[in-house]
């Protein structure tokens, strides 16, 4: 027993001392955004999470929430070879996990392990409007445009500006209407799948003095099982990015696009914007408009006289780009513009283009060191008869510490 304790007490001291000499730096941001919308054709009813029949009325409301981005964390360095970072954010006002993440110099390169913003990421717009339902806050045209592949869990290499890294997949499809004999408009569940592989990403960018070009790309590939048959459902993306840096003015922007790519990065054509990306198979109408293969059992085919799609998975392909414009006016004093455009297309006879136009005008005022205000005006125009138009304007504010 006397040698335990010995052991025990040795290892808490070993470990206190590994603990006193790592450097800790904490850090936090609170953020709050206040916006009166304007809803036009809107058939999502606020807060409810699910379609309604036909659209509702115009609707204009005030929406103050809590910031999903805001957050609370740290940057430790345990060595000058290996350094970490966790960071908590308050997504429904409870704590949810952004970063857990690790990282080992080797000399060439470093290895990084745990949940971190995957390669497939071109932070390129500060817009801030907090689409409601989903209560992220500062959604930076993530969804309109802007390549995002959002925090996963991933094993990244990195040398120098080039990085590669085995990312978690996401195996999604949208489940297109089935026939359970009696109901013909019962929506699918998520089909049976199986993956072998994660999904694989990689970003290079090059720097130059005007500013820096990236180059990104994705791929994955999982199955489809149903009654003993196994359907491909294979996703990539390719992506061009960049930055121009001209006096106190900037410009950036990127295009990208490729075939099921929502299992790689966000996208959103139909304006259905209180919807969440896994909500996207389930109390969406059109999950195919955010970027998913369309998954048919051919029940539906068993109603008399109907035609629909066959069994099977239909690709649906993708174009996004994203324009952004800014100034410096002062020291503490911005202007910043950007225009999104996003469309999808299902690859079957007879398929239209969906798309969607997204718009922001902002300027950020810092009021004293880590305080600071984000007014911004801005829309978006599902395109489609039937499909929503917003117009917004309010103000994010923001503390940092």
């Amino acid at each position: 027993m006397k040698k335990l304790m010995l052991i025990a007490l040795i290892l808490i001291f070993a470990n206190g001392s590994a603990f006193a000499a790592a450097e800790w730096n904490f850090y936090g941001s609170a953020r709050i955004s206040t916006f009166v919308t304007d809803w036009q054709e809107n058939f999502l009813t606020p807060g409810t999470g699910g379609p309604i029949t036909g659209t509702s009325p115009d609707t204009k409301a005030y929406e103050q929430d809590l910031n999903g981005n805001a957050r609370i964390g740290a940057r430790i360095k345990v060595s000058d070879n290996l350094k970490t970072r966790f960071e908590y954010g308050a997504k429904d006002g409870n704590a949810n996990l952004r970063i857990l993440w690790g990282e080992w110099n080797f000399g060439p390169g470093s290895l990084g392990v745990g949940q971190h913003y995957t390669p497939l990421a071109f932070p390129y717009s500060n817009q801030v409007y907090n689409i409601y339902e989903m209560k992220d806050g500062d959604i930076n045209m993530s969804i309109f445009g802007l390549l995002y592949g959002d925090r996963q869990a991933m094993i990244r290499l990195k040398f120098g500006t080039f990085q590669i890294a085995a990312v978690e997949p996401r195996e999604l499809v949208y489940a297109y209407y089935t026939f359970d004999g009696t109901d013909a408009s019962a929506m699918a569940s998520q089909p049976n799948t199986e993956t072998k592989l994660p999904n694989i990403q990689a970003k290079y960018r090059l720097d130059f003095d005007w500013g820096h070009l990236n180059l990104a790309a994705g791929l994955q590939s999982f199955e489809v099982v149903d009654s003993g048959q196994s359907f491909d459902v294979d996703s990539y993306v390719l992506a061009l990015g960049a930055r121009v840096n001209a006096g106190k003015a900037y410009f950036k922007g990127n295009v990208w696009g490729g075939q099921n790519v929502g299992n790689l990065a966000n996208i959103l054509v139909n304006g259905q914007v209180f919807s969440t990306i896994e909500g996207a198979m389930n109390v969406v109408r059109d999950g195919a408009g955010s970027g998913f293969a369309r998954w048919s059992d051919g029940s539906l085919n068993a109603v008399a006289g109907a035609t629909h799609p066959e069994r099977g998975i239909t690709d649906n392909d993708a174009l996004a780009a994203l324009i952004v414009a800014g100034y410096e006016i002062k020291r503490g004093l911005y202007l910043e513009g950007g225009l999104g455009y996003t469309r999808t297309k299902l690859d079957a006879p007879g398929a239209e283009d969906d798309d969607c136009i997204a718009w922001y005008i902002q300027s950020t005022i810092f009021l004293a060191e880590g305080v600071f205000l984000t007014p911004e005006i801005g829309g978006v125009d599902a395109q489609e008869d039937g499909q929503p138009v917003l117009f917004y304007a309010g103000i994010k504010w923001q503390v940092n510490f």
